[in-house]
């Protein structure tokens, strides 16, 4: 061997090293400076890992908790802290505001009262609300059907006037479905209505006699074992705070619209819930994944389920809830097998998008484990 073929050998193997010692460094730097439960034992472990790491890499990140169903198995990851500077990791059993996930609960007890024929997804609104609403009818004089708020379709408007973290009243409520105006339904057109789905646990509680919050215990947290989601109040020792990207401390949400975003969960409960919705063993479970209308827009959601496929083609569902201190994710694959539920308590107008990114990072690396 020539000595300058001896000396390039020597140069190539050097730097391969130098690329093996700086990922090793690298990899022993991002774990040291975003606190962890993950081991790095398995492939899974690795793929969390890095898709949690790039999203806790982004601005103002405080806390996450990564659950992922694979293969039957269920892992849990946390990441971070509950709050700045504390040095406290979160757990699998730390309490989220979930917000608008809490609308998968509510059209769930919809389609449970559908099952029972306690509802009926044709019927007139005004059926299952105390007085009289003549202005709860569209400009042509069409019903408003349940079925339509359940879809986000009825045209009702975000939110009422109150604002979404001061208490509502009943008579507040009331107060405030009087005074909505609808111009005509046609055509079909998604508009997020927060209000159309507390209209939808009034509707609950009257069809049953029974509390929002008894309604959940009995059909959903009580069957599927998920003591930790509830209607907490503020000030709950085990809820932790949400922040903003500046990471100042965000108010709780006061629940206003409890049927809407107003349940708080764990990653432990989430999976649960994950879990429940992969399998579709429950006839009701899977009602609530069908389509029930698609918008003249192009949109098109389940109960209240966004359906649809990622850029490879992935078949999805998917609920998102954001409040002003927590931005959080439910999504499942049915065609792989595989649910991933996402939790964090810092909020930004980015937030929902990186937790998405995080989420289809770990299904396509999921997917490559056995090519």
């Amino acid at each position: 061997m020539h000595k300058r073929q001896g000396w390039e050998l020597k140069i190539t193997i050097m730097k391969k090293l130098t690329f093996i010692i700086c990922g090793l460094l690298l990899s022993i730097t991002i774990k040291a400076q975003i606190p962890t439960d993950n081991p790095l034992r398995t492939k899974v472990d690795s793929i969390v890992q890095k898709a949690a790491s790039d999203f806790m890499k982004k601005p103002g990140k405080v806390g996450l908790s990564v659950g992922v169903i694979y293969n039957g198995n269920t892992y849990k990851y946390n990441y971070g802290e509950t709050a700045p500077g504390s040095g406290k990791m979160p757990t699998s059993g730390t309490l989220y505001e979930i917000a608008s996930i809490t609308k998968t609960f509510t059209a769930l007890l919809i389609a449970h009262a559908v099952s029972e024929k306690k509802i009926d997804l044709n019927d007139d609104i005004r059926k299952y609300l105390k007085g009289s609403y003549p202005n709860l009818q569209y400009g042509n004089g069409q019903k408003v059907k349940v079925a339509y708020l359940v879809s986000h379709i009825a045209r009702f408007p975000r939110n009422t006037a109150t604002p979404i973290d001061s208490a509502l009243t009943d008579d507040g409520f009331y107060k405030a479905l009087h005074a909505i105006k609808l111009d005509t339904l046609q055509p079909y057109r998604f508009i997020y209505s927060n209000f159309g789905y507390q209209v939808l646990g009034h509707i609950l509680e009257n069809a049953y006699g029974l509390t929002y919050s008894q309604l959940i215990k009995k059909y959903i947290t009580g069957p599927l074992d998920m003591p930790g989601t509830q209607l907490y109040p503020t000030g709950q020792a085990n809820l932790i705070k949400g922040y903003n990207i500046d990471k100042k401390t965000m108010p709780e949400t006061a629940i206003t619209y409890p049927a809407a975003g107003g349940l708080r969960s764990n990653l432990d409960d989430m999976l649960k819930y994950a879990e429940a919705q992969l399998k579709e063993q429950d006839p009701v479970i899977k009602q609530t994944h069908h389509f029930l209308f698609s918008s003249d827009d192009g949109g098109a959601d389940a109960m209240p389920w966004a359906i649809g496929r990622t850029r490879d083609w992935d078949y999805f569902q998917r609920e998102d809830g954001g409040s002003k201190g927590f931005r959080t994710m439910i999504t499942t694959f049915p065609e792989h097998g595989v649910a991933v539920v996402v939790l964090s308590n810092e909020a930004d107008n980015d937030s929902g998008g990186q937790l998405w990114d995080a989420t289809a990072a770990i299904l396509n690396g999921l997917k490559k484990i056995n090519k």
